[in-house]
């Protein structure tokens, strides 16, 4: 079984338009008091709670959440 590549530069590229103006749009929001969560981890919980966005820059979600993991894998 071939195992397909991961990351792609050019899906990256095509999906980054959308990637910064959600980040953008929905920064001030999670920037607002009531700081219970890390301000990443409140804008990732915003952002992936919406199918249209996670479909929309789905390469992105896949970076965080690999990142995500190896953070925590390597505690």
């Amino acid at each position: 079984m071939m195992v397909g590549e991961l990351f792609n530069a050019s899906d990256l590229d095509c999906q980054q338009g959308m990637f910064k103006l959600t980040m953008k749009s929905n920064a001030t929001m999670c920037m607002a008091p009531h700081f219970d969560l890390n301000l990443l981890t409140k804008m990732w919980h915003l952002v992936t709670t919406f199918q249209i966005f996670s479909s929309s820059f789905s390469k992105y979600v896949k970076l965080v959440e690999l990142a995500i993991v190896q953070i925590v894998g390597s505690v």
